[in-house]
């Protein structure tokens, strides 16, 4: 899984935002009010957008589940050939510990790549031959969110019950907005307090 970061906004209209709000021109310690004060519309304020590439369908699934405050683009299975790649598809941990689970997951990966190169020979449309494969399919998605709605995105999936791929898209996520000074303060004021 990579993830690179595309673009991000400061924090700037978060401030002016809590200042129109509270009707100062200056307030201090604005992440930690923030938090404190629980004003999270004040977070839509800023925006970034990633570019994901290297999971599965399966965690864009789930990924896309997360709707309010935020965009999606994904790579298209109708236009691009799942299959460019000898290495098209993700095998869940679990059953790339176990050698003979490993080799019967690749056995029907192969399989089912066969199958779809069998409809496209037979002049069946990208759109209709994709229907045999599975959601281990390795995709590309570019995703733009706000803070408030990133921090939702951290509260449901940084959980120990978490799908581990989804689980690791956050902690990746996580770890590079820290990297991010304005947007990591708020962060860091938000595991503090985890909002309710």
């Amino acid at each position: 899984m990579k993830i690179d970061l595309i673009q991000v906004t400061s924090t700037k209209g978060i401030i002016e935002g809590m200042k129109t709000s509270r009707r100062k021109d200056h307030i201090e310690r604005i992440p930690e009010k923030v938090m404190k004060w629980g004003h999270w519309s004040v977070l839509e304020h800023c925006s970034m957008t990633v570019k994901i590439s290297e999971i599965s369908r399966a965690c864009t699934h789930q990924l896309v589940r997360h709707r309010i405050g935020v965009t999606f683009t994904q790579e298209s299975q109708r236009y691009f050939d799942p299959l460019v790649n000898p290495d098209w598809y993700i095998i869940p941990p679990r059953i790339s510990r176990d050698n003979k689970l490993k080799q019967e997951y690749i056995t029907a990966r192969n399989k089912e790549a066969e199958e779809y190169r069998y409809y496209r020979e037979k002049g069946i449309p990208k759109e209709d031959a994709r229907f045999c494969l599975p959601n281990a399919c390795k995709t590309t998605i570019t995703w733009t969110f706000n803070m408030s709605s990133l921090i939702w995105f951290f509260e449901k999936r940084l959980k120990k019950d978490a799908q581990w791929e989804i689980r690791e898209l956050a902690q990746k996520l996580y770890d590079l907005v820290l990297t991010i000074p304005d947007w990591a303060e708020f962060l860091k004021q938000w595991k503090l307090g985890t909002r309710s």
